[in-house]
């Protein structure tokens, strides 16, 4: 058995510990929030035994984002690139309480690797008493992938689409042209990352949102354009 192995090995088994008595704290946390503004708080405050769940999102735009959700109550919730899983928790805070939620994320790549296997259990406990959650560590692209998302959802329409994976023009392209037709009419969809900023970390999303923005109903949520960076752009379709 190798040193890294074991290394994993005990790192999982900390985390079994950890796992439940965090879900635990953190749904006590979100119960005693009042507002959406305090759930959007405590995404970014969480800490327990090591496990955190804060988005890479600027504070002022995942609230704005969040409040929008919150006057749709979605009954079904597809996100793409789960990462650190913040913005999974809120929106399972956000959406119906029998609300069917399903993130995918792949595991390596240039705009992959969000999240060790291991974390799986700490996002399964997201979800409520009469919610579904369901991972899919797998590549958005492949068409496995879209048919396996479509038999979780059951038929039903997507009522919020969050992309926020692959970040490549490509990409990102690919994301919106595979998933965006599984929104119901007036569905609503966001991206994240459309404002300029290092390649690395925006990849082509900003020259994406600028191909689209033109052809529907469009909302930008931005905390400052010269921010390099993040920026959220919300479509309804």
């Amino acid at each position: 058995m190798t040193r890294m192995t074991f290394t994993g090995r005990i790192k999982t088994a900390l985390y079994r510990v950890a796992v439940p008595v965090a879900v635990r704290r953190l749904h006590a946390a979100a119960r005693a929030a009042a507002s959406v503004e305090a759930l959007v708080d405590l995404t970014f405050r969480f800490r327990c035994l090591g496990l955190s769940l804060k988005p890479a999102q600027v504070r002022s735009e995942i609230l704005a984002l969040a409040q929008l959700v919150a006057q749709r109550r979605p009954a079904t919730v597809l996100e793409i690139g789960t990462a650190r899983g913040g913005t999974l928790f809120l929106f399972s805070q956000l959406a119906a309480k029998s609300a069917r939620l399903v993130s995918v994320d792949l595991p390596e790549g240039p705009f992959g690797g969000g999240y060790p296997e291991r974390r799986n259990p700490f996002y399964e406990g997201f979800k409520g008493p009469a919610q579904s959650l369901t991972l899919v560590r797998a590549d958005s692209h492949s068409p496995d992938t879209l048919a396996r998302v479509r038999g979780l959802l059951g038929g039903q329409p997507v009522d919020f689409l969050f992309i926020d994976g692959d970040h490549s023009l490509a990409g990102v392209r690919q994301d919106f042209e595979m998933y965006s037709p599984l929104l119901r009419p007036g569905g609503l969809l966001a991206f994240h990352d459309i404002v300029p900023g290092r390649p690395e970390l925006v990849g082509g999303v900003p020259d994406f949102w600028q191909e689209i923005k033109g052809r529907y109903q469009t909302q930008e949520l931005v905390a400052d354009w010269r921010q390099g960076g993040y920026g959220i752009g919300v479509v309804t379709l």
